[in-house]
This record gives structure tokens, C-alpha cells and sequence, in this order.
């Protein structure tokens, strides 16, 4: 916050709402929204594979692209005693998240921040565990 002369608080920068790609269990969820500053956290749930409407903050054909690599995570039973890691490929998992990522930060532009961030599933989550994309495609680390 800044104070102007005559004594009135400025917000230099106000709040972009933030979306964050991060696949989860159960209808194959995909992507969170913070809407407001008091939000913590990733926020709330706005969309997962089991359909597209208007309210999806992305066209549908990129929902569909978002819904099959989530759905293809709901399916991998982490927990089952008989899950064999070296059977995912968690490089391929989050290059795909990140090109997608990338695709929605093209679709939404400056109306939202959007960062992609692993789930807690990935062996490896605390290494670079959020990224924001930037308007230009790159990805900035994020502390956790």
C-alpha cells in the first residue's frame, strides 16, 4: 500500500486473480481460482474433466486438451500397493501441464495470473514446485 499526500491508501498494483493449473483426484479436477486478496491457498475448484460451460475462464477446445491429461492422472492409482512409479512419467506430466499452462495464459492474457503447480503425487514436488507463466511463455519460480 502507498500513501498519496492528501493521506489516502493506494494499492499500486491491484489484484489480477490467479489460476492455478494443478490436476487432483475426483472428476479429475484441473484448475483453482483465487478470486479475491483474503483468498488463501489455490482457491476454489473452477473446472475438471467431467465437462466445459460458460463459466470455464477457456475456450473448449482447450478444456478438452486440459480434461484428457487430467483424466489420464485421475486413472494412476499412486496409492495402490501395486503402483509401479517407474511406470509414470512425471517429466512428460508436468511438460504437458506447462505447454497447457502456457496455452491458457494465451487464451486469458493480463485478466489473470496463472501458474502451474505439481501435485503433492510427484516424488520430486518441492523442486520447483510453482511456476507462474508470463505473458511471453517463460516461467518464473515461485516460493511455496
Amino acid at each position: 500500500m502507498a500513501e498519496e499526500a492528501d493521506g489516502t491508501v493506494t494499492d499500486p498494483q491491484p489484484f489480477v486473480p490467479i489460476l492455478t493449473v494443478m490436476v487432483d483426484y475426483g472428476n479429475a479436477p484441473f484448475l483453482w481460482c483465487v478470486g479475491a486478496p483474503e483468498q488463501a491457498g489455490v482457491g476454489e475448484n473452477i473446472c475438471d474433466g467431467s465437462g466445459w460451460d460458460e463459466t470455464c475462464p477457456m475456450s473448449e477446445g482447450l478444456w478438452r486438451k486440459f480434461a484428457d491429461w487430467a483424466i489420464a492422472f485421475d486413472r494412476t492409482s499412486f496409492y495402490s500397493d501395486d503402483f509401479a512409479t517407474s511406470g509414470w512419467d512425471w517429466a512428460a506430466q508436468h511438460e504437458r501441464g506447462m505447454q497447457l499452462s502456457r496455452w491458457l495464459k494465451d487464451e486469458v492474457g493480463n485478466a489473470y495470473r496463472v501458474i502451474y503447480q505439481k501435485p503433492c503425487e510427484d516424488p520430486d514436488n518441492k523442486l520447483d514446485a510453482r511456476r507462474e507463466v508470463l505473458a511471453d511463455g517463460t516461467l518464473l519460480p515461485l516460493a511455496v
